[in-house]
Formats: structure tokens, C-alpha cells, sequence
């Protein structure tokens, strides 16, 4: 004869209930803390491609003359800055050599946890991109 079972109903708030809201809540503060961080890397990236391929367009300009060269340089540095690399200490570069053109940035940003539950971190960012040169430049 089979036996009926009558299960006590759970509450509405248990450990499991409070389990999946905090994890819930570290996912979301995660992904506030670290999403912009990746969105700003793929627009300095946007960036430093947007410049090779003005630089390859009129190469013989660039690297006919220094002023140029510094004038695109200065060009890419306030673009990273309007895509948000706020970094004071940023290094921005454009090498010409052979057949390749290397543009690049290093910056750094800080994350920061409320009440000081880690300590305050730096991450280091450096982004290289190479666009081949049709002839070789001297």
C-alpha cells in the first residue's frame, strides 16, 4: 500500500534564496567594475587601427617628415583620450620601420571595491598594432 509524504513547504527566504542573491550581486558588481574596462581596451584598439590605416593611406607624408609623425601622434593621443584613457602617465608610439608601421599605447586604471574589501588595483593595459607598408621605408 503506497504511503502518502507530506513535505513541510520550504520558506520563501532560505539559504539557497540568499545563496543565488549574492551571487547574483557579486556577478553584477563584477561585471560593472570589469565590463568597461574591456569595452575601453576594444575602443583604444578601434583606435590605434583607425590611425595605421590613416598612416598607411599617406605614408610617404608621415614618414617623410618628423613634424608630421609627431602632428599624427598627438592626433592618436587626444582620440585615446576621447575613447576615455585618462591615464596622465600613458605611453603612446608610432615606429616606422621596414615594412611595418607599429602603433601603440600602455595605460593603466584602478578598481576599487567598496569598504576596502581588496585592496585598490592597477590594471595594466598594452596595446600593439602592426599595419604592413607597401614598399619599405627608410
Amino acid at each position: 500500500m503506497p504511503r502518502v509524504v507530506k513535505y513541510k513547504r520550504p520558506r520563501k527566504i532560505n539559504v539557497v534564496t540568499v545563496t543565488l542573491a549574492a551571487l547574483i550581486g557579486l556577478a553584477v558588481y563584477m561585471g560593472t567594475q570589469y565590463l568597461p574596462l574591456y569595452i575601453l581596451r576594444a575602443e583604444a584598439y578601434r583606435v590605434l587601427e583607425e590611425t595605421g590605416s590613416h598612416f598607411a593611406g599617406r605614408f610617404a607624408r608621415y614618414t617623410s617628415s618628423p613634424e608630421h609623425m609627431d602632428s599624427l601622434r598627438k592626433r592618436m593621443r587626444n582620440q585615446l583620450r576621447m575613447v576615455g584613457v585618462d591615464d596622465p602617465d600613458a605611453e603612446v608610439w608610432i615606429e616606422a620601420e621596414g615594412r611595418e608601421a607599429r602603433f601603440g599605447v600602455i595605460y593603466s586604471k584602478w578598481i576599487t571595491w567598496p569598504f576596502d574589501i581588496v585592496p585598490k588595483q592597477e590594471r595594466v593595459y598594452e596595446l600593439e598594432h602592426v599595419v604592413p607598408l607597401p614598399r619599405e621605408v627608410d
